[in-house]
């Protein structure tokens, strides 16, 4: 037997060995579509999208309450140290400069913290 033709019965051989695994994959497939099916007859099928909003209204939440605690972060830094820029807070609290100037704009004007002639300060 030539070097070539044994090369084409081992792959030969390989070719039926991964048809007889994908036909019993399909049948594996076509079980589990079935049985998922009389999960709950009559019933809609889920939404993917409303799970995917679930998980997004649940990261904005998170989202929302790390804001609450940068707040009072920034609030009791500043109170500590008054004058203090963007710059400083966000090396003193390891945040990103730019959410820091955001934040300091937002609580400036609303009146939580005030602008000093340097920085901005605690009221």
């Amino acid at each position: 037997m030539s070097r070539i033709q044994h090369v084409i019965d081992t792959l030969e051989a390989e070719r039926a060995d991964l048809q007889e695994r994908l036909a019993w994959l399909e049948k594996q497939i076509n079980e589990f579509h079935a049985h998922d099916g009389d999960a709950a007859p009559g019933a809609p099928a889920r939404s993917v999208r409303r799970g995917t909003a679930r998980r997004a209204s649940t990261r904005r939440a998170t989202a929302r309450t790390r804001q609450v605690d940068i707040k009072a972060r920034i609030v009791d830094f500043l109170s500590k140290h008054p004058g203090s820029t963007a710059g400083d807070v966000a090396k003193g609290l390891d945040l990103n400069r730019g959410s820091v100037s955001t934040r300091l704009s937002q609580l400036a004007k609303s009146g939580e913290i005030q602008k000093a002639d340097r920085g901005y300060a605690a009221k």
